[in-house]
């Protein structure tokens, strides 16, 4: 399956008294007229699960693909296997179909009418049950038939289980979202043909960040064997920060990042700037944090913090260039975090 088969998957609700995101339909639940377009990024460790984490991706190398996803509403649309379906997501040919309902949403099936390749679910596959918090897991059988050319069968059948297994701060080189959780879908299935079987296995993770209705973040690996022969294991990875967020540090333009060897990462948007640069730094220790603006004649010199102490987690402050004076030219922002110094370059036009 390709990556949208769940870019739809999960909805988002910042609704309990500890900040953690719960998954919720109500609020942010696929919209048919939705679209999004998503960015291929070199794999990344997904980590191990757990509460209160950091996930450094401020080094994240894109590769350049983007894909096109959108949504749509066919409540006649069916397929053979799988009855009537009322939500269709289109990805490169692709028209995969859903059931939404207020205590979750079945995955049903597709078609590619260019390759002349359908499957139809008999037993669809259960993609999320609303509410879904941090601690949550579930798992689902499924089963169905897929056709090539339309006389070319494969029944499959196999179960998914889906964990929201970690919780904390997730940092990309443009922006750091806080109160982020961590989805974790495993899907196990055997695939059988005239010409044989195919055992499939696939681990992927999903980012969900307060303010973004989709998945910012996507790690995927798939195993597939045939017969007896060696495994064949595919990685891939991508990320979704195309959406309209609110309550997010969200960066604009081409963003500045410098990370130091203590740790501290720091993320200066957007860049170039026109009126108003924002930082963002985050802190994994109680330190002492001094912020200062300079040019390299030397002539212009701004504290714009001052030496104080600052707990651990995000920081988040700002320079107005009408406030400081700032002419266009190229500027330096200095970071002094505890023993850590950060320059980032930044540009005024």
């Amino acid at each position: 399956m390709k990556k949208i088969n769940i870019l739809l998957l999960f909805s988002i609700l910042l609704s309990n008294a500890f900040g953690q995101v719960t998954l919720n339909f109500r609020n942010n639940s696929p919209l048919p007229g939705d679209s999004s377009r998503t960015r291929d990024i070199s794999y990344v460790d997904p980590g191990k699960p757990g509460e209160n984490l950091v996930w450094d991706f401020s080094g994240l190398q894109y590769t350049g693909k983007t894909s096109f996803c959108g949504v749509k509403d066919n409540s006649l649309l069916k397929i053979a296997g799988n009855g009537e379906t009322n939500l269709i997501l289109s990805e490169d040919g692709y028209d995969y179909t859903y059931v939404t309902r207020e205590n979750g949403y079945d995955e049903t099936g597709y078609t590619n009418t260019a390759r002349k390749m359908t499957l139809g679910y008999s037993d669809p596959i259960a993609k999320m049950k609303y509410p879904f918090s941090f601690g949550q897991q579930f798992t689902d059988a499924f089963s169905g038939i897929a056709w090539s050319n339309g006389t070319s069968r494969t029944d499959l059948n196999g179960q998914i289980k889906v964990t929201a297994d970690a919780f904390g701060t997730l940092i990309f080189p443009d922006r750091i979202l806080t109160n982020v959780l961590r989805v974790e879908a495993v899907r196990q299935s055997l695939q059988v043909s005239v010409c044989g079987s195919t055992q499939a296995n696939m681990v992927k993770y999903y980012w969900f960040a307060p303010g973004y209705r989709y998945p910012v973040l996507m790690v995927c690996t798939s195993e597939s064997r045939y017969g007896i022969k060696e495994p064949v294991i595919v990685r891939s990875a991508w990320v979704n920060l195309n959406q309209q967020a609110s309550g997010a540090l969200a960066g604009e333009g081409d963003p500045g990042k410098q990370a130091g060897t203590a740790g501290n990462t720091v993320v200066v948007y957007p860049n170039p700037f026109t009126e108003q640069v924002t930082y963002s730094y985050f802190l994994r220790n109680q330190v002492p944090v001094t912020v200062e603006l300079y040019d390299m004649s030397g002539k212009f010199n701004i504290r714009v913090e001052k030496k104080q102490l600052q707990t651990e987690g995000v920081h988040t402050g700002s320079v107005n260039a009408d406030v400081h004076g700032m002419p266009p030219g190229v500027y330096y922002l200095r970071f002094t975090l505890d023993n850590q110094v950060v320059v980032s370059k930044i540009v005024k036009i």
